[in-house]
């Protein structure tokens, strides 16, 4: 892995984090990560492209090196994101969002249409339909119990007894990932804190970002965004849904025939890969494809 350059930027007062790779005068594609995870996991995608781009890779509030602000409004991740854009990137540019960091980038995409030329989103459109609120709960019913199930579930904070064990529990939890790569994103995934002890580089309480968000209010920004879209899925992603709703035995968390490519004909530019050996997490399962998909598309249209 090639070390990235890092660098230090203040969005409306919070410190955020932004590995950088390849060439400064070359075109700016912008990397942005999902929740629970870090910009470091991405270099592995990122690195062939330096090639024809200069890589920028953000690390959301929240997350490793960037400031833990416990304000996470998707308008805040935007407006970060912007910040960065502005700061460090030459413009327009091609951004590639990961699970959250999709629900970032095709906003940015649909509210500044000036600044971005392409758009690639893996895994980044939302859970299956059967996901979303039950028809029997009135809307006040389900914010209510979503706001409840957010917080009351929040992750275990305590102490981690190694990096080891940090890259172990990555692999447990997706088993396709590369070894050694688990082994350098644990690093990464991991800070010390001022008691001494490791945990994860994760603030918790930015999962309340998707507490009301719905499946139609996506949908709004999904028909603005201009510029070529390609939209990611993992045919392999119910692993990861499945889990969402522990307590419905025979929920299976996969989508409905035909749901992620009328999902993707909604963008008036989009287009639908499935990743067929690939869950959630995308860059973990199918690096190599997921680079190379990415190049192509952009070859094609840019």
């Amino acid at each position: 892995m090639t070390e990235p350059a890092q660098h230090q930027i203040t969005a409306a007062g919070v410190g955020l984090n932004v590995l950088s790779l390849g060439d400064p005068d070359l075109p700016t594609l912008v990397m942005v990560h999902g929740l629970r995870d870090v910009a470091w996991s991405l270099i592995p995608i990122a690195e062939p492209l330096t090639d024809r781009y200069h890589v920028l890779l953000p690390e959301l509030r929240g997350h490793g090196a960037s400031d833990k602000p416990n304000a996470y409004s998707n308008e805040n991740f935007v407006y970060d994101l912007y910040c960065v854009i502005q700061q460090l990137a030459s413009q327009p540019v091609v951004l590639l969002g990961h699970s959250l960091g999709g629900h970032i980038s095709y906003r940015y995409a649909a509210v500044f249409p000036e600044q971005v030329k392409a758009l690639v989103l893996v895994e980044g459109l939302g859970p299956p339909r059967s996901l979303e609120r039950d028809p029997a709960l009135s809307p006040l019913a389900y914010y209510r119990q979503r706001l409840l199930e957010m917080f009351a579930n929040e992750p275990d904070r305590r102490p981690l007894p190694g990096y080891e064990f940090a890259a172990e529990r990555l692999q447990k939890n997706n088993p396709r990932l590369d070894p050694h790569q688990a082994q350098i994103i644990a690093r990464k995934a991991v800070l010390k804190g001022e008691d001494g002890q490791l945990r994860w580089a994760f603030d918790s309480r930015a999962q309340s970002v998707f507490v009301n968000v719905s499946q139609t209010q996506p949908e709004d920004f999904w028909r603005q965004v201009q510029c070529p879209t390609l939209v990611i899925s993992g045919d392999l992603a119910h692993e990861y849904w499945g889990t969402r709703r522990p307590s419905e035995e025979h929920y299976d968390g996969a989508y409905a025939p035909g749901e992620m490519e009328a999902r993707a004909a909604i963008f008036p530019r989009g287009e639908h890969l499935h990743f067929k050996q690939s869950g959630h997490m995308v860059h973990y399962d199918e690096p190599a494809r997921l680079t190379m998909e990415t190049r192509s598309f952009l070859e094609k249209h840019l």
